[in-house]
């Protein structure tokens, strides 16, 4: 678990739990199945997008640059879309770079879905009307940096602009990130409730113990694992087992 870079305390603490069950000729592959089902249980069920049943569920993902967002957006929006047959609308906030959002309107003409544009919590307010037609309504935000105050702001007054029991949050982590690194993020968003968790990028590297790391640090609901570039495919939700078993070295 060590060389998956999980933390130590983690380890320990996981450690700890198991050594209650285990007696003085308690066979190894004993103990550790003990220690994968406890990783397991940690890990918890993912919690995955549901659209709304009476009115629109609208999600918002979230996130630092580069980790992937628009694409991921764009895999989800496709099952639902294609595969599930639900009424998708797509809206970005992220005006910052001009890239994003031409990348985002290419996905929404490839699914036929509708696409616009907000740069404003009062926008979205203006546009609910207009969307509240839709079973979902998937929310790309500019990719912003931890450190700036100002514009992590701006996400929480977009957030705002939709209520409690029409939103749903997923926030973006590349799973390459180095652990500290992610800390700092958790923090930056640690005034919004109830987000999930969702960790891209996962194959780029061989090291995932920082799933479990960032799980047990907000103990926020995991969701997604996004392995690759390409749209609809690379995307499934997390599978614990899987996780549990790379992380004791058994491979995926």
């Amino acid at each position: 678990m060590l060389k998956h870079e999980v933390d130590e305390k983690y380890i320990d603490m996981i450690i700890n739990e198991v050594k209650g069950n285990i007696k003085k000729d308690t066979l190894v592959d004993n103990i550790l199945t003990s220690v994968y089902q406890k990783i397991i249980l940690k890990l918890g069920t993912p919690k995955l997008i549901e659209p709304g049943t009476e009115q629109p569920k609208y999600v918002f993902f979230m996130g630092p640059t580069g980790v992937g967002k628009t694409t991921t957006i764009a895999k989800i929006a496709s099952d639902f879309s294609l595969k599930r047959g639900l009424n998708v609308a797509l809206l970005t906030s992220d005006t910052y770079r001009i890239a994003a959002v031409e990348q985002l309107r290419i996905y929404a003409n490839i699914l036929k879905v509708p696409i616009h544009v907000a740069y404003s919590a009062d926008d979205i307010r203006k546009l609910k009307k207009e969307l509240d037609k839709y079973d979902i309504v998937l929310i790309d935000t500019a990719g912003r940096s931890h450190k700036n105050s100002e514009q992590n702001r701006d996400l929480r007054e977009l957030i705002g602009a939709i209520d409690k029991k029409e939103r749903d949050m997923y926030l973006v982590l590349s799973a390459t990130t180095k652990y500290t690194d992610l800390i700092n993020i958790i923090e930056a968003y640690k005034d919004i409730e109830n987000y999930k968790l969702l960790f891209t990028k996962t194959d780029e590297t061989t090291h995932l113990g920082n799933i479990l790391n960032i799980k047990l640090l907000t103990n926020a609901d995991l969701s997604y694992i996004a392995n690759g570039q390409d749209v609809p495919e690379d995307i499934g939700k997390v599978d614990a087992q899987e996780i549990a078993m790379q992380l004791l070295g058994g491979g995926m």
